[in-house]
């Protein structure tokens, strides 16, 4: 065979119209060389300086006009550690709204009458009491005096709302079916179900959800197909784990698992991105935040086949950052959660200082410097 394949190149080159001397060897194209991968120098965006309040879990939607609309969790009072959303807008210009908040607890003894976070949004069309709404913000709550969580939906007609109007019910419930908490063992308890990350799929009410599960099997992230045009008589598809092979720990050895992801796709390209915490977290104060994130890629199609792995865009790092811890972090997407440039996006994250510089106490919690922040995936040649 490839004696042969040497005959049919050299008749080729005898019978050609070729500017190289007989016997000469043609020119080589080198090959093209392999682009640098780095991040743009991280930038500030929003904390509430010179208070005790924090702002993290961001969700960030991008608009035609470069103008940025930017949903995340915070707190209201001084020192009260109560979640609610908030809203700010971005100007192309970089001048912000104030900071308002727009979804907060419910009233005492509902399923949300404690914390208020992780907000998720899309645009769509979401038909429920008589009205069709625009868009949908997905977030996870909990009551008062449990430890565990679950994922909910407002919905509204505006991203510049000053509030948003719940569906009343959860759309995921806990993984187990007794009342209370579950217990895991070593006093520890099951933290339930949060953290959404929602696609659309079709730029209606189809759309890709996706979700943190933490209890007595584990801590990780299930995916589902759901369909919420009509919330009197919505669908979601049985969830599953999603795949996890390619993805390194910290050591860039160990396997690693996942959970307080964010998700955007690129249909055309058939890809799904994603922005995760890099296990293990650290074992000083604040040990409930991780050091590190990466942006993740695969192909969409493998994705919801349960098939696949993971290809790492870039590692996010305290050198990268300044801050020795890098958490709850977010993609910016356009308003149905997809992305153009898939393969250098744009993305915002929470910074927080670790000890000596804060302690669990008073004003020195490291919740009072969280802090977001913005980057972008360069390629360079």
């Amino acid at each position: 065979m490839t004696k042969y394949l040497f005959y049919i190149i050299g008749l080729w080159l005898f019978c050609s119209c070729s500017d190289s001397t007989p016997g000469e060897e043609p020119p080589v194209t080198p090959p093209e060389p392999t682009p640098t991968i780095t991040i743009s120098k991280p930038e500030f965006i929003f904390g509430f300086r010179g208070e005790n309040k924090y702002s993290y879990c961001p969700s960030a939607l991008r608009q035609e006009d470069g103008t940025v609309h930017l949903f995340f969790c915070g707190n209201p009072e001084n020192q009260i550690m109560v979640d609610n959303i908030f809203h700010i807008k971005i100007n192309p210009d970089g001048s912000q709204t104030a900071p308002k908040s727009v979804l907060q607890p419910g009233i005492a003894g509902t399923w949300d009458d404690h914390h208020t976070c992780d907000p998720s949004v899309i645009e769509g069309s979401f038909y429920w009491n008589n009205t069709t709404y625009k868009y949908a913000m997905f977030f996870l709550s909990n009551m008062y005096g449990v430890y565990y969580n679950e994922i909910g939906v407002a919905f509204s007609n505006s991203l510049d709302a000053d509030s948003w109007v719940k569906y009343p019910k959860q759309i995921i419930k806990k993984t187990w079916s007794d009342d209370g908490d579950q217990e895991i063992g070593g006093g520890g308890k099951s933290w339930g179900v949060g953290q959404p990350s929602v696609v659309s799929l079709d730029k209606k009410g189809k759309v890709l959800l996706t979700y943190t599960i933490g209890d007595i099997g584990g801590t990780r992230i299930a995916w589902a197909e759901a369909d919420f045009s009509n919330m009197d008589n919505y669908t979601i598809s049985t969830p599953m784990t999603i795949v996890q092979s390619g993805l390194l720990a910290i050591d860039n050895k160990s396997r690693d698992y996942t959970c307080n992801s964010e998700f955007a796709i690129n249909q055309n390209a058939d890809k799904i991105v994603m922005i995760r915490p890099v296990q293990p977290m650290p074992s000083d104060y604040p040990a409930y935040l991780n050091s590190s994130l990466e942006i993740d890629y695969m192909n969409l199609s493998d994705f919801m086949n349960q098939s696949g792995s993971w290809t790492p865009i870039y590692r996010i790092t305290p050198d990268d950052t300044g801050y020795p811890r890098n958490h709850n972090a977010t993609l910016l997407r356009d308003n149905f959660g997809h992305l153009q440039d898939w393969e250098e996006p744009t993305f915002y994250f929470t910074v927080s200082k670790a000890a000596p510089d804060v302690q669990p106490s008073g004003s020195s919690h490291a919740e009072w410097t969280y802090h977001i922040w913005k980057s972008k995936v360069m390629k360079s040649k």
